[in-house]
């Protein structure tokens, strides 16, 4: 044999062995948990398409519901009319509405309004408990009243709206009567309450950091609200997640990319969109992806496997699809 052939000979051993590790190495590693980052924030949003709870939180409860904090629950209220769920796609007013607790209230503010303060729990009266529809589905609500809906109607400047709260006592929705024009991962029993789709919605600091590098004006996570936010990892490394474990108990499964609409485009301060259509314009251009069409991702939907505490600070495990 040549000296030449000699080499292609070991040339191609050597590359199908380092295929062949690679490819052991990669199957062996499904399954195993791993450490990818470290909390860096957790969010709640009481109000359905308003601002975040404005406390600065180190910790959330993880429920079957959802998000929680102080007897507060993440997309707990629900601006509506003739009992539709209203959102910033219909009024993008709602995101100029703050919300904070005071005492065993929570407070919903907004420039040039006095506030507005509801028990965290209001008791049960059967006369003020209405059908409301979220995705397509029926629910029961409490209706809180004309003084809360006339504060709605005049933030947001529009007649004839009210504002609704899902009190302990009353149905859930399930995540799976939710229509998606794909599959997804979500359980036949998993439940949800004014939420869009899932308990928990995640994403990566370098995720935004690298969309922000090819932004002219930077975001903060806000527009896309999520309920935590993880550091430490590379880009869209949330994407390949199947389950995430926080500290030493709590964990959730991925059901689901997060798909991105108009509503990252509205600036959550001023409620004015971005005449650009930024990020969707730019998100549009890297983060497209077969069964979502024309629809760009940004983090993950995930559910409660496990309930308990999300701590700023915890380490995140996960095991990879």
């Amino acid at each position: 044999m040549e000296v030449s052939d000699q080499a292609s000979t070991l040339l191609a051993l050597a590359l199908g062995s380092s295929v062949k590790y690679a490819a052991m190495r990669w199957i062996s590693g499904r399954g195993q948990r791993e450490q990818v980052g470290t909390v860096s924030q957790v969010y709640l949003y009481p109000l359905k398409s308003g601002r975040e709870l404005s406390e600065q939180l180190n910790t959330v409860k993880l429920s079957k519901y959802g998000t929680y904090t102080n007897g507060v629950g993440d997309r707990h209220w629900l601006v509506t009319k003739n009992g539709d769920m209203w959102t910033m796609k219909q009024n993008a007013r709602l995101t100029l509405i703050k919300t904070s607790l005071q005492d065993n209230q929570l407070r919903f503010d907004s420039d040039g309004m006095e506030p507005l303060l509801l028990p965290l729990n209001p008791d049960i009266d059967p006369n003020s408990i209405t059908t409301v529809t979220v995705k397509l589905t029926p629910l029961p609500a409490l209706d809180l009243g004309d003084k809360a809906a006339a504060w709605v109607c005049k933030v947001l400047q529009q007649d004839g709206l009210r504002l609704n709260y899902s009190h302990p006592s009353l149905a859930k929705r399930l995540s799976c009567k939710v229509h998606k024009d794909w599959k997804t991962l979500i359980g036949k029993d998993d439940q949800i309450v004014f939420q869009d789709f899932c308990h928990c919605m995640i994403m990566c600091e370098s995720s935004l950091d690298d969309l922000n590098r090819r932004l002219d004006k930077k975001l903060n996570c806000i527009p896309f609200r999520p309920n935590v936010m993880i550091k430490g990892t590379v880009p869209f490394d949330e994407d390949s997640w199947r389950e995430v474990q926080f500290g030493n108990t709590t964990k959730v499964r991925y059901v689901d990319r997060c798909t991105r609409c108009i509503m990252v485009t509205i600036d959550p301060d001023t409620a004015v969109k971005d005449k650009d259509d930024q990020p969707m314009k730019e998100l549009k251009k890297f983060r497209c992806m077969e069964p979502y069409g024309p629809k760009p991702c940004m983090g993950i939907h995930t559910v409660v496997v496990t309930e308990g505490d999300i701590n700023v600070g915890d380490p995140v495990y996960v095991v990879r699809k």
